[in-house]
């Protein structure tokens, strides 16, 4: 009974999020929407957090991304939702040169560009064909092991729980889809692989070692 009303419970869960999904979409993150970013050299090292405290005085409240684009970190980014002016180019050179001691022009050393928008399906189609070849794979494994189809079914089942939750998380929570996305839901599915097999085996010993307690001498 109390499974029975699990399952209701999680498949009320997984159909909200598909209809808040086909209402509104998901939410994403500033890395995945359309806006503007301007880029830059400062030919010395600089860290996220100082460009970000510059950011945060060049465009006040507003909603901004501050990535490194250089293996040398002396590179940066800036993304925003409105269009980027000349002025705010202009005070963000003139604080960069205050804060490093450089002297950089707004027209030779930055780079104003508009970005669209990421779809989704563009971010996920990467891994849908190595992630389904691995799942086919370890659930063959199960049935081989296990000798059928009973702990592959369970190992699917939890897989579809766990991701479907994770999903329904940032659908009905409204949890901003970024570049963390998929690395964590790939942890999670190596997790629930991990835990699910490591109990099997366990399982099997356990029936293994009851099996030879009870031979006769």
């Amino acid at each position: 009974m109390k499974k029975k009303i699990l399952y209701i419970a999680l498949a009320i869960i997984f159909i909200s999020a598909l209809i808040v999904t086909a209402v509104v979409g998901l939410k994403v993150d500033l890395y995945y929407t359309e806006g503007y970013t301007v880029t830059f050299t400062v030919d010395k090292k600089i860290t996220e957090e100082e460009i970000k405290d510059i950011a945060k005085e060049v465009f006040g409240d507003k909603e901004i991304l501050v990535q490194r684009v250089e293996l040398f970190q002396d590179s940066s980014l800036i993304k925003t939702k409105d269009e980027i002016t000349q002025e705010q180019v202009q005070t963000l050179c003139d604080k960069l040169n205050e804060k490093y001691g450089v002297e950089l022009s707004p027209t030779d050393n930055f780079t104003v560009e508009y970005s669209s928008n990421i779809r989704l399906r563009n971010v996920i189609e990467p891994y849908v064909i190595p992630i389904g070849l691995s799942t086919l794979l370890i659930v063959g494994y199960y049935a081989i092991r296990y000798k059928g189809i009973r702990k592959m079914l369970g190992l699917l089942k939890y897989l579809i729980i766990v991701e479907g939750l994770l999903y329904s998380v940032y659908a009905l929570c409204r949890v901003p889809v970024n570049e963390l996305t998929m690395p964590i839901a790939l942890f999670a599915y190596g997790a629930i692989v991990s835990v699910y097999t490591a109990i099997c085996e366990l399982s099997m010993d356990t029936r293994k070692g009851k099996k030879e307690k009870d031979k006769p001498e």
